[in-house]
Parts: structure tokens; C-alpha cells; sequence
């Protein structure tokens, strides 16, 4: 009895703290460029947006295929009309014995209380003056739109989950560098205040130490809040929800890209090839060029093709027999509609397509000198980064032995606190430079990539 007391106690405790545990996710880059191709909503809406367009291409060919279409109709007539019609026998047999007494017209009543009508039609047309086909070409180009549409989101997708990814690791590598400059400062004031203690350092050394580590807290606490931020940013980048625990696996480093090794012009060429961007307006050209044909044929005859075949019951009662109430009718016919005149919209609609396709035709150059300045642009971008790496590498080197030569001088009295105080400063500056530079570069790889349309995943 005593166990169970214990046991029942034990899960009152555990259990109401038991829904807010949660088990915190690492995730490498890979894993968050998955994570986000399967989660972030605007992918997943360009994916539906594909699927749509697809759908798209089966009706346009709706358009040219045969229909065939089945009805059904029942009536019944509550009260039959009747109508007055001449008596034609009356003027026919006008000798006939008591003809000649005979009403000149007679009420006739026509129908029957019970009809059922029942059949199916086929129509096909057999010739559109060209819409139809120009309608399943435009169909195609909206769906390659939507798939090049798809391509560039997700190529923007992996940039910007690399980018928060890569932002997450600097700030965490920027908390780190705030957090040994703010133990060197530490450092320094207790060794200022050995030095005071015996009277070998002044008052005012002791107060700019001191007002040294004041000063580092508040970045250190900057620091902290902008890796919150950057873990937040990233959890939205990525489509995860926002109060999921979070922690990322990876490291800011520098590999040589073979892209830096490519000219201008031959990004730029590669660009022109393969950007989704460029490839959009290919097929917004094609669908504004296929709507003039569509405006066309809005002019031109229609051909169609049509056959019933339909049976008619009629019956005093609703109790209708096939063989004895029921007649069969099967007609085929060929229509040609002429537009002579549509009041204009036909017109209107064919000059509105006529500018649409140059529209096109000016976004394409547009593009294309949009697309060739971004690639000069990345590709400055990318040579600005790979050289301030490389400087900013040999800076901390020199940076962290002139800060080991100026603790080491000022211990033994060969120089000020303020020497020590700038090499430090200059330590932490050039530490952060340094991952700066890496985030720079790094994420300038991926920029390459996303303006000449080849990021199709992780670097």
C-alpha cells in the first residue's frame, strides 16, 4: 500500500511537467534545406501552382476533343390547351347531308398528360479558326512557366535557408569572440589591480580597466540577443514552428569555389542559358504570341459537328413501355458560325493581344539586362569576399601575438595599459572580420549560383 502511495505521488508530480518537455532538433544544412523544401509555405504553393497548370493543359485539349453529353426530361402537362382550328371538312364535302350545319371550326386539343425524353449529343468541333490549338500551346507555356516558377523559388529557398543558417553560425561565433574579449578584459583588470595593490599602477589605470569591462557586457548581451534572433529568422526561413527548440550543426569555413575561377562573360552566358527567370519570360512570350492567334480566330468561321440520338415516350399514364410509347430519333448535323460583327470585342480583344506580345518582348530585355547586372554584381560581390578573407586571416594572427607581446610588456612594465587595452580592441575587431568574411564569402558562393540558375542544392 505504501509502494502505491509512493508511485501515485511520483506521476501527480512528473505528469502535469510532462507536455512541456521538449526534445530539442539539430539540424545540418542539408537536413534544413530538406526541412524546408517539404514545410516553407510559399514552396508548397508554387508546388500546387504547378499542378494547376498542369490541369490546365487537359482543358485546353478540352476544347478540340468530342463532348458528349446525356439528358434526360420529364413533363407533365396538368391541363392540356386546345385551339380553335378550321373545320376544312365542312368546305371539302360541302354536299354532304347535314354538313351544312356542321361548326366552321372546331376545338382541338394536342398533347399528352405524360412525356419522357431521354437521349445523348456528340459534338466535335472540326475546326476553332485556330484557337484551339493556339489554346493547348498557351496551355503548355503557362505550365513551363510555373515548373521554371518552382525552379527559382526553390533555388531562392536554399539561399535563404544557407543564408539564415550561416547567420545563425556567425552569431554564435560573434557571442564567442564578445565573450573572450570581455574574460581578456577581466583578465587585464585583475591584473591591473595586482599591480595597484602594490602601488605600481595608478588610480586612473584601475578605472579605464574597470570601465573596459563595463563597457563589453552590453556587447556581450547585444551578442546573445542577435543569436537569438538569427535562430528565430531561421525557424521562419524553414517553416518550422516557432516555439520548436532549435540548435543547428556546422561551421563557418572556407573552400575554394570553381565558379570564382569563371569570367564575367561566362557567367553571364551561363545566366542567359539556364536562369528560371529568363526561361518565365520564354513562355509568357509564347503565351502572349498564341494569343494573337487566339484573337485571330475570332474572326474566322467555326466548324462543328453534332449528333443525336434521343427517344420521345408519351403515355396517358406514368406507366411508360418502351416498345409501344416510345419513338426513336437519330439526326446528324454540320453548323458554320460566321462572326460578322461582334460589337467591336473582337477587335478589341486582337489589338489588347498585339500589345500583350510586345509587352513581352520588352520584359525580355529587361530581364536579360537584369539578369546580366545581378551577375556582375554577385560576381564582384564574390571576389571583394574571397580577399577580405584572405586579409582578415593574416590579421588575427598578427592581431593575437600583438596583444600576447603588449600583456607580456605591460607586466613588466615596458609599456602602458593602454597599449593593452588597443591590442585587445583590435584582437576582437579582427576576429570579427574574420567570421564576417567567412559568412561573406560563403554566402557570396551561394549568390553565384542563384544568379547564373544553378543552385540546385547544398555547397
Amino acid at each position: 500500500m505504501k509502494i502505491r502511495l509512493i508511485i501515485y505521488s511520483v506521476l501527480i508530480i512528473v505528469l502535469p511537467f510532462k507536455g512541456y518537455s521538449q526534445e530539442q532538433v539539430i539540424l545540418t544544412l542539408d537536413q534544413s534545406v530538406d526541412f524546408a523544401l517539404q514545410k516553407n509555405p510559399d514552396f508548397k504553393t508554387a508546388e500546387k501552382e504547378l499542378r494547376i497548370a498542369g490541369a490546365g493543359v487537359l482543358e485546353a485539349y478540352s476544347n478540340i476533343l468530342p463532348k458528349l453529353n446525356a439528358t434526360m426530361n420529364y413533363q407533365r402537362q396538368w391541363e392540356i390547351q386546345s385551339t380553335r382550328v378550321k373545320n376544312f371538312f365542312k368546305e371539302a364535302l360541302p354536299g354532304l347531308p347535314g354538313n351544312e350545319n356542321a361548326p366552321d371550326y372546331l376545338e382541338v386539343s394536342f398533347g399528352i398528360p405524360h412525356s419522357l425524353v431521354y437521349g445523348a449529343t456528340v459534338t466535335q468541333p472540326i475546326f476553332l479558326g485556330g484557337a484551339g490549338i493556339a489554346g493547348i500551346k498557351m496551355a503548355y507555356a503557362a505550365k513551363d512557366a510555373a515548373a521554371q516558377s518552382l525552379e527559382s523559388k526553390k533555388q531562392n529557398l536554399i539561399f535563404q535557408t544557407a543564408n539564415a543558417f550561416y547567420s545563425c553560425l556567425l552569431a554564435d561565433e560573434l557571442v564567442a569572440v564578445q565573450e573572450e574579449a570581455l574574460k581578456q578584459a577581466q583578465a587585464n583588470l585583475d591584473v591591473v589591480l595586482k599591480k595597484y595593490d602594490v602601488g605600481s599602477a595608478s588610480g586612473f589605470d584601475k578605472m579605464r580597466a574597470e570601465v573596459e569591462v563595463a563597457n563589453i557586457k552590453p556587447q556581450v548581451i547585444a551578442a546573445k540577443n542577435n543569436l537569438e534572433s538569427a535562430y528565430t529568422n531561421f525557424r521562419m526561413i524553414i517553416g518550422m514552428d516557432p516555439g520548436t527548440k532549435v540548435d543547428i550543426s556546422g561551421e563557418l569555413e572556407y573552400k575554394p569555389d570553381e565558379y570564382g575561377e569563371m569570367n564575367l562573360t561566362e557567367l553571364q552566358e551561363l545566366a542567359s542559358k539556364n536562369r528560371p527567370e529568363r526561361q518565365i519570360v520564354d513562355a509568357q512570350k509564347r503565351i502572349s504570341k498564341n494569343g494573337v492567334s487566339v484573337a485571330v480566330g475570332n474572326f474566322l468561321p467555326k466548324i462543328l459537328f453534332q449528333t443525336d440520338l434521343s427517344y420521345l415516350g408519351q403515355s396517358d399514364k406514368l406507366n411508360f413501355r418502351f416498345n409501344e410509347d416510345f419513338s426513336k430519333g437519330f439526326t446528324s448535323a454540320i453548323s458554320v458560325q460566321v462572326p460578322i460583327f461582334q460589337g467591336f470585342k473582337s477587335i478589341s480583344q486582337y489589338q489588347q493581344a498585339k500589345l500583350n506580345y510586345k509587352i513581352s518582348q520588352d520584359r525580355e530585355k529587361q530581364v536579360d539586362d537584369g539578369i546580366a547586372a545581378g551577375v556582375e554584381f554577385a560576381y564582384n560581390k564574390f571576389n571583394e569576399a574571397n580577399e577580405k578573407y584572405l586579409s582578415a586571416q593574416q590579421t588575427v594572427d598578427l592581431a593575437q601575438e600583438a596583444l600576447r607581446l603588449a600583456n607580456l610588456m605591460y607586466e613588466e612594465g615596458a609599456n602602458t595599459q593602454l597599449d593593452v587595452l588597443v591590442s585587445q580592441l583590435a584582437l576582437t575587431e579582427a576576429k570579427l572580420n574574420y567570421f564576417s568574411s567567412l559568412f561573406d564569402y560563403q554566402i557570396a558562393r551561394y549568390q553565384l549560383r542563384v544568379v547564373t540558375g544553378q543552385l540546385t542544392g547544398v555547397l
